[in-house]
């Protein structure tokens, strides 16, 4: 490995984990002033502590682009205010040699970043989101409001009308996630495992007639899936495989998938932007002897891009969960943009 490629991929990941030690301190008080009002309130000192632990993972799979792209900047000012960008220059290395193993670092933290958001984070934000449910929303089940409920192939939609009535849809899949038959309940109500239902509508596919339609005063429904049980898992609680096989589900059951689909491209397009991070860091603080306040105007606009990358994607999320906009056009879309910008000021500033 050259001496110049182990000098900068060195002196990159240090100041990446630096960054990263600095957000999750930052993270750390505000985090604390904010849990300390709910001590004594359902939050005990140990919950709030395993709050914050499992917090950690979250914070870094999700913010690891920005690290990164800080982490780089701030050593690639190092550099030209010392003047070694200029001493490459005149030994004749091209910005390439600045660049290899800035991508690989780059590449370091999107493995990490990916590793992180598949096997921990789903396990860790289910624990948050009980803490936060139960002992600071004082939220014991997920009964307020529309939700949806699944017992083995049978997918449950409630809607409250009162006095434990609920208007309730269920759709049936098979093994494969082919739909078998769809059932909608005007008023249902649940007692001693069994849904009772009230001006049911039956429809089911069929072979030689399309759709078949029947209509029953009342029916009932064996199910575990009551009130209290637990809805589909969040986006956020799922690895990719689960992902993949929720998505299948529900659009054979004909459901939106659209939070589910977007979570799953995101899986892949975070990890991807910590590469074009590293090259946006190039474009804007990759100098020749900056000694004036240029340098550091790059890193203001890099810190700039990094957080308005950040709230775009967010952005993404809510137009896909609402369909607005397609999940993988909204997962892909900033990093596909901010990577052809950093492409574009990176060349310019070569001269091309």
């Amino acid at each position: 490995m050259p001496v110049i490629f182990r000098w900068i991929f060195y002196g990159c990941l240090s100041r990446s984990a630096m960054m990263m030690a600095v957000l999750l301190a930052i993270y750390v008080i505000i985090e604390s002033f904010d849990k300390a009002r709910y001590l004594g309130h359902g939050l005990t000192s140990g919950l709030m502590l395993e709050y914050m632990l499992m917090k950690i993972p979250f914070m870094i799979s999700e913010f690891m682009p920005i690290i990164v792209l800080i982490g780089a900047s701030v050593y690639l000012i190092e550099l030209s205010r010392h003047q070694e960008v200029v001493a490459m220059r005149a030994a004749g290395l091209g910005v390439n040699k600045v660049l290899t193993p800035l991508l690989c670092v780059a590449m370091l933290a999107a493995t990490i970043s990916f590793c992180i958001g598949e096997w921990i984070t789903p396990i860790t934000n289910q624990r948050l989101d009980t803490i936060e449910q139960v002992n600071i929303q004082h939220k014991q089940s997920a009964r307020q409001g529309v939700q949806w409920l699944k017992d083995g192939h049978r997918f449950f939609r409630l809607t409250p009308l009162g006095h434990a009535q609920f208007a309730l849809t269920m759709i049936e899949t098979g093994a494969q996630g082919d739909w078998i038959r769809r059932i909608d309940s005007a008023r249902a109500h649940y007692s001693n495992g069994v849904w009772h239902l009230r001006d049911v509508d039956l429809t089911s596919p069929s072979k030689h007639e399309g759709m078949q339609f029947k209509r029953l005063d009342q029916m009932d429904i064996v199910s575990a899936a009551s009130p209290e049980t637990t809805g589909l898992p969040r986006p956020r609680h799922m690895d990719v495989a689960q992902l993949h096989h929720y998505i299948h589900s529900l659009e054979q059951a004909g459901l939106s998938a659209g939070a589910y689909r977007y979570a799953m491209q995101r899986k892949f397009s975070a990890p991807f932007a910590c590469l074009l991070m590293v090259i946006l860091a190039a474009a804007l603080c990759l100098g020749a002897g900056d000694r004036n306040n240029h340098a550091s105007f790059g890193l203001v606009i890099a810190i700039s891009m990094g957080l308005i990358f950040y709230i775009v994607g967010n952005a993404g999320h809510l137009l896909a969960s609402n369909d607005h906009l397609p999940p993988l056009f909204a997962a892909w879309l900033p990093s596909l943009v901010f990577g052809g910008v950093a492409v574009f000021l990176l060349l310019k500033r070569e001269g091309y």
